[in-house]
């Protein structure tokens, strides 16, 4: 289909009033203690902005304010929601909070000394109210914190802190004090040239009102141009998504281009991909730029590619396989892009589709595979999509209750992950699943169960709940209030991810039993080490030591002149991640402080780049890095990319093993562990030969690869499907 012919379909979309939202884990996330999240890169959370094309009717929240059963007057309640509402109870306690919007929101009430628990999330149907909710004030206890710049660490003034039961402001040292209920809160933290943060804290295990140490990043920003063949597009909704590290996945605010096509997006620094939706509902995935701490990416330009309808037929063991769902799925970056339906006789279309490499997810009841991949070059030729009825994997989960997520994952699979939910008698099934091992993972009011298994065998997931006391403390002992905790299990190869906060370092997870390592990172600060810790019947101890850190400073010089370099990029590379800084117009940098063993790459447009570990150099406190005239020069800011599977190997003089496995690869989708062995590919035998088994690992991003591997002595097949990655040397 023609770009114009688009123009005229993509006319249908528009209408009036248009609202665009992102689904916030935070808001939807159970409230207080931790946010837990499976660590992919599958979507389960949708990458994409929900299309509201119809003017929603807000509703209402109603009940009453009490203290020792009594309504309590002129109590302020606060509803926590996109747009934050504040109101007064009356005489009697009673309250109403009109205007309430369709999203995840949550309550709380306070009144002087006393203090309500949060309620929520609510969802409200559009002009509906919920009635009778009771805020019950209880006493407080007093928080203290400080409010810091996460890379170097010192206090920031005047930050403002907004909670249910009011505002305040950080003192010249940084520090402020409220008061809480021993519950949870939310905090609202912003402060002039730092990204503001919403966190939920958790105080019911800190030693009274606790200490909670809270970091702010800089603002760093993109700025670019929406342009499509050449001209400006304005009105395009543009976001950058982060696509490394433990926070993969977050996502900026959304922006809209204006009139010029201009875009402006605030985000944290890191490796980040520019996304697009235009007005008609197009996605684009745009390039990756790495954004250092604080600094302004200029010139960025998303090009809105070529458009294409891609049509065909699916079938399924030969038969047209009529209603089937079909989602299109980047093969690059495994994004979803489209959704449609096939029609009774098979044939599907996809109206508006950017030139690219793609998979497609055939879906219908329990059963679901995927296909490809197929190149779209607008040429009008039709995808013919073939599946089989495939394996069925059933089972069971105890205690027998319906309505438990049951949800399977392999490295073949890519995207929106396949998931199904218990029957009444807490059976389940999956269609089409390979024959090879995938990884099972239930989640319900009784707790939470993992398991490998393959079809045919009898699977029973038992839903049981391990508790975890995770205790974060850097290098001098003082706890950490701020932190990701990851947990892997050992059994499985399963990973979730803990988003917590709560004064004096302590936080409580849930965690399937079983074998798990756990570490923990904190922003600016880095990584500790894992720990293996065994999930039973009784809560768990676990104390993470933060990695010994220092501050590097430096300054970057024109190896000729002697003059300051400005808007040189330092890039620090180590165990615990990548973080880059930009030089001012002194030449000088501060980096958030790094571990021992620690690599910079020093470079800018016009010079000789250098490398170098920081241990080699004497003058590690206060660098001087001088860098050598190159006109016309580039500077190659990341490591380059491949396609494969996410495996760092490590060659013996007989075997080839996996020496690491990198986050959010296939190769960790499938459960893949660190000292696997490698014995076949594709059927065939590895030998000990490292780049051959590289290049025969490695391939176009969409296709599969089938690996024998060896482990604890006994044989172990996966199919793993292969991505863009980013090259990690660490």
């Amino acid at each position: 289909m023609s770009r114009r012919a688009l123009a005229v379909v993509g006319a249908l979309f528009l209408v009036a009033g248009l609202w665009w939202a992102f689904s916030s884990s935070d808001d939807s996330a159970p409230l207080g203690v931790q946010t837990a999240v499976e660590n992919t890169d599958d979507a389960d959370s949708p990458k994409l902005p929900r299309q509201l094309v119809e003017t929603v009717r807000p509703g209402a929240l109603a009940g009453f304010v009490k203290a020792n059963g009594q309504g309590v007057a002129r109590a302020r309640i606060s509803l926590k929601a996109t747009v934050p509402m504040t109101v007064e109870s009356l005489d009697d306690g009673a309250f109403r909070v009109e205007g309430v919007p369709g999203e995840p929101v949550f309550l709380a009430a306070s009144a002087g000394a006393l203090a309500s628990d949060v309620l929520g999330p609510f969802v409200i149907e559009p002009g509906k109210t919920i009635d009778g909710l009771v805020l019950e004030l209880k006493p407080t206890v007093t928080l203290d914190g400080v409010v810091r710049d996460v890379v170097t660490r010192a206090p920031i003034p005047r930050a403002v802190i907004s909670w249910s039961g009011g505002t305040t402001q950080t003192n010249a040292l940084g520090a402020f004090q409220l008061p809480a209920p021993k519950s949870q809160i939310w905090l609202d933290v912003g402060a002039k040239g730092f990204l503001p943060r919403t966190e939920w804290v958790s105080l019911e295990l800190a030693r009274a009102g606790g200490r909670l140490d809270l970091a702010l990043s800089p603002v760093s920003a993109i700025e670019g141009q929406v342009m499509e063949q050449g001209t400006p597009r304005a009105g395009v909704s543009v976001w950058a998504e982060l696509t490394e590290g433990v926070r993969r996945g977050e996502r900026s605010p959304i922006v809209l281009s204006n009139a010029r096509g201009e875009f402006r997006i605030e985000c944290s620094e890191g490796l980040r991909r520019v996304m697009a939706v235009t007005p008609a509902g197009v996605t684009f995935s745009g390039p990756e730029v790495r954004i250092a701490v604080g600094e302004t990416h200029k010139g960025v330009v998303l090009e809105l590619g070529d458009l294409g309808l891609v049509s065909g037929t699916v079938r399924k063991d030969g038969a047209p396989f009529s209603t089937a769902s079909l989602t299109l799925v980047n093969a690059f970056t495994e994004d979803s892009v489209s959704t449609t339906t096939a029609l009774l006789d098979g044939r599907f279309s996809f109206n508006a589709v950017p030139v690219g490499r793609y998979l497609v997810q055939v879906r219908h009841g329990a059963f679901s595979t995927i296909a490809g991949p197929f190149d779209h070059r607008d040429d009008g030729q039709p995808w013919n999509i073939e599946v089989t009825a495939g394996k069925v994997l059933s089972g069971r989960v105890e205690p027998a209750v319906g309505g438990v997520r049951v949800r399977w994952r392999s490295g073949d699979w890519s995207g929106p992950s396949s998931e199904t939910v218990s029957a009444a008698d807490g059976t389940f099934t999956f269609e089409g699943v390979p024959a090879a091992q995938v990884l099972l993972d239930a989640e319900g009011p009784d707790g939470a169960a993992t398991a490998t298994a393959k079809p045919g065998d009898q699977v029973v997931l038992r839903l049981e709940r391990g508790k975890a006391l995770v205790r974060v403390i850097d290098d001098s002992g003082a706890a950490v209030a701020d932190a990701v905790v990851l947990a892997r299990s050992d059994e499985t190869g399963a990973v979730r991810k803990y988003v917590l906060m709560a004064p004096d370092g302590v936080f409580q997870i849930d965690l399937p039993k079983g074998r798990w390592i756990v570490l923990a990172e904190v922003s600016g600060r880095g990584r500790t080490g894992g720990q293996l810790v065994t999930i039973a019947g009784a809560p768990v101890d676990i104390t993470l030591r933060l990695t010994a850190t220092d501050p590097v400073h430096g300054r970057v010089v024109d190896r000729t002149s002697k003059l300051p370099i400005q808007n040189a990029r330092i890039r620090a590379e180590s165990a615990m991640g990548k973080v880059s800084v930009t030089t001012d117009a002194r030449g000088e940098f501060t980096l958030p402080p790094q571990p021992k063993q620690v690599q910079l790459i020093v470079g800018r447009e016009g010079y000789e780049a250098q490398g170098f570990y920081l241990p080699a150099r004497p003058d590690a406190s206060n660098l001087v890095v001088e860098l050598q005239p190159a006109p016309n020069k580039p500077f190659q800011d990341d490591a380059p990319r491949f396609e494969g599977v996410g495996m760092t190997l490590r060659p013996d003089p007989t075997r080839i093993s996996v020496q690491v496995v990198n986050e959010g690869s296939p190769a960790e989708r499938a459960g893949v562990r660190a000292g696997d062995v490698i014995v076949t590919i594709d059927g065939a035998p590895a030998g000990a030969d490292l780049q051959n088994v590289v290049s025969r690992i490695r391939g176009p991003a969409g296709t599969a690869v089938r690996i024998g591997f060896e482990r604890e002595g006994r044989p172990l097949e996966l199919v793993l499907r292969r991505k863009s990655l980013l090259m990690s040397y660490w």
